[in-house]
């Protein structure tokens, strides 16, 4: 099946970040500011453009690929201003854009191999990419937003025992960030591995045991 929407979205700003409450910083500079709330903080509003392809396969299987397309007006940036004392607080500041495209993947072995084991596959991979207008470049993406990020996990169920083993490995990454004219930030990237085992008693019971 294909999807297609066209959305209209409002976000308003978090309380802490209308509190005019200045918290004053030790060595007082434009890379170690006092912070700030903002007051006059708009909401964001944003167009976007959803569109997406799903394939279900037998017993229960699917493959999905999906894009994503956001205008963002009066976007919300952190700005560094010089009022005696070097000052940050969120500001509305021009336009953003971001995009991205996702593909999932979910099946069992046995919808490609009839004899195969009770195992079931799932994957995720997603890149998202992102410009804001009064950030000059390089990097001046939105400081939340992911890059690239993958997900597989594998669930296998025993036929003479009522055991399930499973594990997941995720990365994120992450990279250079340009906030402002004179200010940047780096994220390191994320992998994480996690298994487990889940032993069925009943319909009511189970016992998980994790480890990541």
């Amino acid at each position: 099946q294909v999807r297609l929407g066209i959305t209209r979205t409002y976000k308003a700003p978090d309380t802490g970040r209308l509190v005019p409450r200045r918290f004053l910083s030790t060595n007082n500079s434009a890379t170690s500011p006092d912070n700030m709330g903002n007051p006059n903080l708009k909401p964001e509003l944003a167009w976007g453009l959803d569109a997406g392809f799903e394939h279900y396969l037998t017993d229960g299987g699917i493959l999905s690929v999906n894009f994503f397309l956001r205008r963002i007006e009066d976007f919300t940036r952190t700005s560094i201003v010089n009022d005696g004392r070097w000052v940050a607080m969120p500001t509305n500041d021009g336009l953003a854009t971001t995009r991205g495209v996702e593909f999932d993947a979910k099946f069992p072995l046995r919808s490609l191999m009839e004899d195969a084991p009770a195992i079931d596959f799932r994957a995720n991979l997603a890149f998202n990419s992102s410009t804001v207008n009064s950030v000059p470049g390089p990097n001046n993406r939105l400081d939340s937003q992911t890059p690239v990020s993958a997900n597989f996990g594998v669930d296998y169920k025993l036929d003479d025992v009522p055991l399930t083993l499973g594990g997941n490995l995720s990365f994120q990454n992450a990279g250079p960030v340009r906030i402002s004219v004179n200010q940047s930030s780096y994220g390191i990237p994320k992998r994480v591995l996690d298994v487990y085992a889940l032993w069925k008693f009943d319909n009511k019971s189970n016992v998980r045991v994790a480890l990541g």
